[in-house]
C-alpha cells in the first residue's frame, strides 16, 4: 500500500516560505581570507615596485603582477580546494588577464583616435579637398572631403560587384547543390586568405599594366570586390543555412518550382541576413589601403569619374599624411582615422540593430 500524505494549509505556508539552498555557494570565513590575502599580496608588492622602481608599467604588470597573481590563486585554490583546482585558477585568472590587457589596448587606441583626431575635425576637413594646398598648410585649410568622395565610390563600386556575386555563390552552394560545390566552397575559403596586396597586384597586372583599366576607382573597386566576395559569400551561406527546411518543402508541395521557390521563399525569409552579410563585407574592405596603393593611387581633387583618373580614399589619404614631416599633416590622418573609424562603428552598429531585429521577429 501507498501512503498517502496530507499537507495542512500551516505546512504549506511553511514549506512556500523556505528559500532553495545551494550548499555549493556558501562561503567560509577561510574561503574569504585566502582569497582576499591572494589578491592583496601580489597588489601590494607591486604597488610598491610601482613607486620605488624605474620598471616600465606596462612591463611591471605583465612581466611581475600577472605572474604574482597565478601562484597566489593557485595557493589559495590549494589551500581552499585542494590540488584539483590548482589548473581552474590558473585558467581563470589567465583569461582575467587577457580580457583586462586586451581592453586596456583598445581604450589607449581609442583615446589616441578620438583625442588626436578631434582636433582636426570641422566642417571645412570634412567637406573640402586639397587642391590647393600642401602638407605644410596650416590644418585650418584643406580637408578629406574628396577621400571621403572616393571612398563611397570605390566601395560602392565594389558592393556593387561583390555582393550579387556572393550572395549567388551562397544560393549555388545551399540550394542548388551541384557537383561544383565542393570546388565552389573551397575557393571561397581559399579567397578568405588572400592578402588584401594580392588583389590589388592582381588588377594592376591583369588589367592596368595591359590597358585595359586606368588607376581610376573601378580598378580599385574591382580589388575591393576580390576582398569583399568571400565575406559575403560565407556569411549569406550561414544565413540561408538557417531558414527552415519546411518553408522550402511546404512550397515544393505546393507545386512552386525549386527557382520559385528560392526566389520567393527562401531569399525573402533570410532578407536581414544578407543585409547583414553586405555590410560585414564593406567592413572588411573599407579600411584597406595596399589594394588601393596599387589601383587608385592619390588626387587632392574631388574625383567623381569612378573610370578617368586617379583618386584619393580614406586609407590612401592616412597613409600620405601620417608619413609627412609636417604636424598639421599628421593631425589630419588622425582626423581621417577617426572619420573612418566612425564609419565603420556606424556600418557594425547597423548590422547589430538587423540583426536585433530579425531575432525580435
Amino acid at each position: 500500500m501507498s501512503a498517502t500524505i496530507i499537507f495542512d494549509d500551516a505546512l504549506v505556508a511553511d514549506l512556500s516560505q523556505q528559500q532553495p539552498q545551494t550548499p555549493w555557494g556558501r562561503r567560509t570565513s577561510k574561503f574569504r581570507t585566502v582569497v582576499i590575502l591572494a589578491i592583496l599580496i601580489p597588489a601590494a608588492i607591486v604597488t610598491m615596485l610601482w613607486w620605488f622602481s624605474e620598471i616600465p608599467k606596462p612591463v611591471l604588470m605583465v612581466s611581475i603582477y600577472l605572474p604574482l597573481q597565478i601562484v597566489a590563486s593557485v595557493l589559495a585554490a590549494i589551500a581552499v580546494r585542494g590540488t584539483k583546482s590548482a589548473i581552474d585558477a590558473v585558467i581563470i585568472v589567465s583569461a582575467i588577464g587577457a580580457t583586462i590587457f586586451s581592453l586596456v589596448v583598445l581604450i589607449s587606441v581609442l583615446w589616441s583616435i578620438v583625442t588626436k583626431g578631434m582636433q582636426a575635425l570641422s566642417a571645412a576637413f570634412l567637406f573640402q579637398n586639397n587642391e590647393y594646398i600642401s602638407p605644410s598648410t596650416p590644418l585650418g585649410y584643406g580637408g578629406l572631403g574628396h577621400a571621403v568622395v572616393g571612398t563611397i565610390l570605390i566601395v560602392g563600386i565594389s558592393a556593387l560587384i561583390a555582393v550579387p556575386l556572393g550572395v549567388m555563390t551562397a544560393i549555388y552552394i545551399t540550394e542548388v547543390r551541384g557537383r561544383a560545390v565542393p570546388y565552389v566552397r573551397f575557393f571561397v575559403q581559399a579567397m578568405s586568405g588572400v592578402p588584401s596586396v594580392v588583389a590589388g597586384l592582381f588588377i594592376l597586372t591583369t588589367l592596368i599594366l595591359t590597358g585595359a583599366l586606368n588607376q581610376s576607382a573601378f580598378a580599385a573597386g574591382l580589388a575591393y570586390a576580390i576582398l569583399m566576395l568571400p565575406t559575403v559569400a560565407r556569411t549569406a551561406e550561414e544565413v540561408l543555412k538557417l531558414v527552415p527546411d519546411e518553408l522550402r518543402t511546404g512550397a515544393l508541395a505546393l507545386g512552386s518550382t525549386r527557382a520559385r521557390v528560392v526566389l520567393k521563399v527562401v531569399v525573402p525569409a533570410a532578407k536581414t541576413g544578407m543585409i547583414t552579410a553586405a555590410i560585414l563585407g564593406v567592413a572588411r574592405v573599407v579600411g584597406e589601403t595596399a589594394p588601393l596603393l596599387l589601383t587608385a593611387l592619390k588626387n587632392d581633387k574631388t574625383v567623381l569619374n569612378p573610370f578617368s583618373d586617379p583618386i584619393s580614399a580614406l586609407p590612401t589619404y592616412i597613409f600620405d599624411n601620417v608619413a609627412q614631416p609636417y604636424p598639421d599633416a599628421v593631425i589630419r590622418a588622425w582626423g581621417a582615422a577617426l572619420t573612418l573609424m566612425v564609419l565603420v562603428a556606424i556600418l557594425f552598429t547597423l548590422t547589430r540593430m538587423l540583426s536585433a531585429k530579425r531575432l525580435g521577429k
